[in-house]
């Protein structure tokens, strides 16, 4: 066994439990992405495994070991902050291969693997500068590639790309990647930016609240979110939420959205039995979600709806609509009418023509949606996958 994370750990801080009872365990090579908003306690994490934080109980594993008790510095752990905490009596060379003279490298190899990396993340021209000359992202950097330049037995990275504009994370990430590949050690990326996360990882944790929600591999957390808190947090635009109520009359199941039902076209499914004639809350993503056109597509429902908000992109425009009960609805139905009125996400043409405030009409599919209990939160349904 070689796995290396945290084995059933939770931690206490000043009477507040910061992590409950959470098992996350990486394999050699594998990157995992923490996601979670703001104190849901991914950096706590990544202490606890590089021992600057303790545990109130269970095992910090590294490569199989049991390193609990172990000292960070007796750990092996490469850890880039969300500041750089560069030494500012050295120059950026001598940053870089601080670590490796501090292991006792042979010079040679800390010569080539800090002239290596500083290729990699074009910091050449910057290695004889102190990092009191340095911009913020020369800086993050420069504590990225300090410790890419190591061969540690676990690579833990906390909101690395913070300090980098938006054309050097991606280029960045990209090679944070490759590095983290080729030395084929488990690496630990935090970040709170869930496009990021599901660009890089081979799979994706998301803590709330200490907790951790679901595991898995992006599509999984993507396309199988686990509950509403999932599904929100993971993808952009933010998959679109439509109060309805689930109907069934001849055999045929149904949302009644307002005066309007969208069908399955098929019989309730087993997962919605318990919930006919109780309200649900329908999860669509924005590339199920059309401007209506006649002909498209035969099976979606044509609803009404105002725009809310649009963002250009260039490729398209992101659209959100907030869909309305129909003006004419006579609350009546096979259940004496339904919830309405929700906001959905779709995608338009880049040359339409579309301002907030202008009526629309969009088509949905309800055999596209993700279906959820409003008391609950937890799924339901999901969508037949697309292959």
């Amino acid at each position: 066994m070689t796995d290396t994370g945290v084995d059933g750990v939770t931690v206490v801080r000043g009477g507040a439990t910061v992590l409950r009872d959470v098992t996350l365990l990486a394999a050699d090579g594998e990157l995992i992405v923490v996601l979670g908003s703001s104190g849901s306690g991914k950096t706590t994490l990544l202490r606890v495994v590089a021992g600057l934080d303790g545990v109130s109980s269970g095992e910090v594993l590294i490569r199989g070991r049991r390193v609990t008790r172990l000292p960070s510095g007796e750990r092996h752990v490469a850890m880039v902050f969300q500041s750089s905490a560069l030494l500012p009596f050295l120059d950026v060379a001598h940053n870089l291969g601080w670590s490796l003279r501090v292991q006792h490298r042979p010079e040679a190899e800390v010569q080539e693997r800090v002239s290596g990396r500083a290729r990699q993340l074009r910091l050449s021209r910057l290695l004889g500068r102190r990092p009191g000359q340095l911009s913020g992202g020369e800086r993050g950097l420069v504590g990225i590639g300090r410790a890419l330049v190591q061969v540690p037995d676990v690579l833990l990275l906390d909101e690395p790309l913070g300090d980098l504009d938006a054309v050097q994370r991606v280029e960045v990430r990209r090679q944070i990647v490759e590095v983290a590949r080729s030395l084929g050690v488990p690496t630990f990326y935090v970040t709170h930016d869930p496009a990021e996360g599901l660009a890089i990882a081979d799979r994706v944790a998301l803590l709330h609240e200490g907790r951790i929600v679901q595991v898995g591999r992006p599509r999984e957390l993507y396309e199988r979110p686990v509950d509403l808190f999932v599904a929100e947090f993971i993808g952009a635009p933010q998959i679109g939420l439509l109060p309805a109520r689930l109907v069934s009359a001849g055999g045929q199941a149904g949302f009644r959205v307002g005066a309007r039902t969208l069908p399955l076209w098929q019989a309730v499914p087993p997962p919605l039995l318990g919930h006919v004639g109780r309200e649900v809350v329908l999860g669509l993503r924005a590339e199920d979600v059309h401007p209506a056109e006649a002909g498209r597509d035969p099976d979606a429902v044509a609803l009404d709806a105002v725009v809310s908000h649009v963002e250009y992109t260039g490729r398209q425009n992101v659209v959100a609509v907030q869909v309305e009960a129909a003006p004419d609805d006579p609350g009546g139905g096979l259940l004496g009418g339904g919830p309405s009125g929700g906001t959905l996400h779709s995608f338009f043409p880049p040359r339409a023509v579309i301002r907030s405030g202008d009526a629309v009409r969009i088509t949905v599919d309800a055999t596209r949606a993700h279906v959820f209990d409003p008391a609950t939160g937890r799924a339901l349904l999901h969508p037949p996958d697309r292959s």
